[in-house]
């Protein structure tokens, strides 16, 4: 079998390291848009004995230490617009996959702090690797406004792919604060709180 020069080999390599740098989210800027969480994948059941849970969802703030949400090879990216009203959308959607209602008045509230969101990319040959996760600090107040549990929650996710791009990061993102939420609503501890605080 014949040789290939090294003249045309090394520039094949170059290439295709270049590629491997260099393809993984080529388009991401200075900012990444974050979007809406996955459908709940619950293996819990919903709440079955007495009345459904009543609950409120109230504010949840941005206290990440920083506004970077994505760190590509190195290269950090801020998040684009607010990221609270995105875990707020999702706490709603996840209680009510288990079967809570929300309500307006009368009803415990929750309430937090988004701690952490953010994922690592790394590039890589054949596929590339990204790692995301999630912290939440929360709140239930009963319905009078008392505090009467605190409790941390995390997620994680990971994906590899030849070409991580915008969808594919947004899809880990979304993955590790889902499944943050997930562990809050499927806590039994948590939901019991949240039925000792409604108004009697």
């Amino acid at each position: 079998m014949k040789s290939r020069p090294l003249s045309l080999i090394s520039p094949l390599v170059f290439a295709a390291l270049t590629f491997v740098a260099l393809g993984c989210a080529p388009s991401i800027g200075l900012n990444f848009p974050v979007t809406t969480l996955p459908e709940p994948e619950l293996s819990a059941t919903r709440t079955e004995r007495g009345e459904p849970v009543r609950v409120r969802v109230g504010r949840f703030v941005d206290a990440r230490a920083t506004q970077t949400i994505v760190v590509i090879d190195g290269r950090k990216v801020d998040s684009q617009g607010a990221v609270a009203p995105i875990v707020e959308e999702g706490f709603e959607r996840y209680l009510r996959h288990v079967g809570a209602r929300l309500a307006v008045l009368q009803a415990p509230i929750i309430e937090g702090q988004i701690v952490d969101w953010s994922a690592r990319v790394e590039p890589g040959f054949p596929t590339s690797e990204a790692r995301a996760v999630a912290r939440l600090k929360v709140t239930v107040s009963d319905s009078n406004g008392q505090g009467i549990y605190h409790a941390t929650f995390s997620g994680e996710a990971n994906q590899s792919h030849p070409i991580l791009g915008i969808e594919e990061i947004q899809q880990v993102l979304g993955q590790a604060m889902g499944s943050a939420i997930e562990a809050a609503v499927v806590d039994q501890e948590f939901i019991a709180q949240l039925s000792k605080g409604r108004l009697r």
